[in-house]
This record gives C-alpha cells, sequence and structure tokens, in this order.
C-alpha cells in the first residue's frame, strides 16, 4: 500500500471536507467534532489552526485521493504522544488506519524525548483496538470518560508501544 502521509495546507479544505461529508455518519459515534458537518470555510479555519499549534496533524492520501487523517498529539504526558485517526467509510478495513498509526509511530520515534505512544478509544469502539493491536500496541489500562461522542461508553482503553518495544527486531518482523 502507498500511503502518504503529508501536513495539511487550506488548499486541501474541499478534500477534507467532501470526506467528513462523505463519512459523517460513520464518523459522528466515535468523533466529537463530527457531531456537525461544518463547512468548507471551517474546515480552512480549522487547517490554519492546527498548522499553528505543536500537535502534528495529517491527511492521509491513497493514489492521489484524500482516504482520512491522522496526527500526533502532545496530551499524553511527557515524553509521549498520543497517535488520533480517523479513515473515510469507503476505505475502512484495508489496513490504512494500521498503515497510517505505522507511519506515525516513526516519526514519534525520531522525535527527541519521547519514549511512548499511545492510543485511547472508547471501550466501544472495537475498530479502534483492532487498529492498535494489529499495530504491536499493547493494551496498559482503561479508566472512565465522559462520553462525547454518542457511540461511546464511556470507558476509555489505553494501549501504548513503547520505544525498546518499538525498536526490537522482533517487533519488526512482526509487524
Amino acid at each position: 500500500m502507498d500511503l502518504v502521509l503529508r501536513r495539511l495546507s487550506e488548499d486541501d479544505a474541499p478534500s477534507v471536507q467532501r470526506a467528513v461529508v462523505e463519512s459523517i455518519e460513520h464518523l459522528q459515534p466515535w468523533m466529537p467534532w463530527a457531531q456537525n458537518e461544518g463547512t468548507e470555510d471551517g474546515r480552512r479555519a480549522w487547517i490554519r489552526q492546527v498548522s499553528a499549534d505543536a500537535d502534528r496533524h495529517y491527511g492521509m492520501w491513497l493514489d492521489g485521493r484524500f482516504v482520512g487523517g491522522c496526527g500526533l498529539h502532545d496530551r499524553a504526558g511527557p515524553g509521549a504522544l498520543e497517535i488520533g485517526y480517523w479513515v473515510h467509510v469507503d476505505f475502512t478495513r484495508r489496513g490504512i488506519a494500521t498503515a497510517a498509526v505505522r507511519q506515525l509511530c516513526a516519526e514519534a520515534f525520531r522525535t527527541p524525548g519521547i519514549e511512548s505512544v499511545e492510543i485511547r478509544h472508547d471501550r466501544a469502539n472495537v475498530a479502534s483496538g483492532r487498529v492498535a493491536a494489529a499495530a504491536g500496541f499493547v493494551h496498559v489500562g482503561e479508566r472512565p470518560r465522559r462520553p462525547d461522542a454518542p457511540g461511546q461508553e464511556g470507558v476509555e482503553l489505553i494501549r501504548r508501544l513503547d520505544r525498546g518495544r518499538y525498536a526490537s527486531a522482533a517487533f519488526r518482523a512482526a509487524t
């Protein structure tokens, strides 16, 4: 799979907006931001905003088509980054999210001081759990979390990949 991750630009707003609108029913159960389809101008403003913050937001491109979004977020605590992702409804179950997570892990571990990467998701979001497991993350805990999207049950699962496991030859061979 030739999945390309690249930082979003304002010129990507129409592609992002189209993908969100086409995937809105798929995204709404899990993504708080998907409770409203928004507008293309709103996507442009969001892209400007996230381009200026410390988090790293990317578009996922497959054969030149926008197929989802992902990012590395500085909200997992010192020495850690959290990965987030979503995939266009027409491209689910093809390994795209797992491929994106693997690329994000490589980038994260090139960042000085980063010792682990986490994926956090609601327990009801089984698909995100499958992505994390396929990418080599291990379950390290869970905690109550107030649901902020309709499909969530309020238990956040925490899955982690640490630098040592990522760097091991056995891990590389298995993924």
